[in-house]
């Protein structure tokens, strides 16, 4: 029986998914069956990939639904990971990316292995993580780790891992346990985030610098309107402000999930969460709009949104009376 999961997901990328698939194959001491989901490339990524599939048992290659766009497709890959129920861990990895060493998932499992066996409930496990460009570079590194986010009272966790994290965790090595409680409530902007906030609640977010994983920086000249075209459907495109609403929404349930058991605290912990870490989500994640044409402007004219805004202003106010 394989311990974890790898699952890769590929549009196009027959310049590097060659080294991604190998940087997984030469992983050392772990036991993984290799998952790959490839979107219909129309270069020679599935010829690639065939190759690589005839000559090692650990892969399987498996087939997508037409009409996939990039969120789409790993939502996808999300709920058939899920189904099959064979493994402790699962984890991920970009067709264009790469896993910097041998030791990689060993790395990430033996931490996960120790913090379980310690009693501690973990929701995945994530590493140090790099940028490369087009020539396989570096030219950044992710700077906002999280140490633990399980040592802290239950109702802040949520709040601390949204605004403490990018995007990387989501590509860490996941407990089985937690990401099959963890549903894709909304394919919308940004969801890779909002499942580890989701998976904060229900487990520790644990960094691990012993791993190192290298991701593909954005072509330059890359914006928001090339993202959304790759990420959603033309249809999907005309949500408008319907898909900020849907991560709001999530976030709704996220605080929920904090805030139970808290007796008769909990509707005061609920309010200050709920104006805290909307504002807080509006500055960080607001930009999430521009993917929609026009959502921004609608956002913006939209009396209850208006109505928000200025409830957060009022209770902020109402704070620093408090302290004058």
């Amino acid at each position: 029986m394989s311990k974890v999961a790898v699952y890769l997901t590929n549009f196009n990328n027959e310049k590097h998914i060659g080294k991604a698939i190998e940087s997984v194959l030469r992983q050392v001491n772990v036991d993984f069956h290799l998952y790959i989901f490839d979107n219909h490339s129309t270069d020679g990524a599935p010829n690639i990939i065939a190759q690589y599939a005839a000559q090692d048992q650990r892969i399987t290659v498996v087939a997508i639904p037409q009409g996939l766009a990039g969120i789409g497709l790993m939502a996808f890959a999300w709920d058939y990971i899920a189904a099959q129920q064979n493994y402790d861990y699962s984890i991920t990895l970009g067709g264009h990316d790469i896993w910097a060493t041998p030791q990689h998932l060993e790395a990430l499992v033996t931490r996960a292995e120790v913090e379980r066996n310690a009693g501690q409930r973990v929701a995945l496990v994530y590493c140090d993580t790099f940028q490369l460009n087009e020539e396989d570079q570096v030219i950044g590194r992710f700077l906002n780790h999280l140490q633990q986010a399980g040592n802290m009272g239950r109702p802040f966790v949520p709040q601390w891992v949204m605004s403490g994290i990018d995007c990387p965790p989501f590509f860490g090595l996941w407990n089985e346990e937690v990401r099959r409680q963890i549903p894709v409530r909304h394919q919308c902007a940004g969801w890779d985030h909002m499942v580890v906030i989701h998976a904060s609640v229900r487990g520790a977010i644990l960094y691990e610098p012993q791993a190192r994983l290298a991701m593909r920086a954005p072509p330059p000249g890359d914006g928001l309107d090339k993202y959304g075209k790759r990420h959603f459907t033309p249809a999907q495109l005309q949500m408008g402000t319907r898909d900020f609403f849907n991560q709001l929404e999530w976030l709704n349930v996220c605080i929920d999930e904090a805030c139970s058991g808290l007796g008769e605290e909990r509707d005061f912990h609920r309010a200050m969460l709920t104006t805290s870490m909307f504002s807080t989500y509006l500055l960080l994640r607001g930009y999430n709009m521009h993917v929609f044409p026009g959502a921004m402007e609608a956002f913006n004219a939209n009396p209850l949104a208006r109505k928000a805004v200025q409830q957060c202003i009022e209770a902020a106010e109402a704070v620093r009376s408090l302290t004058a």
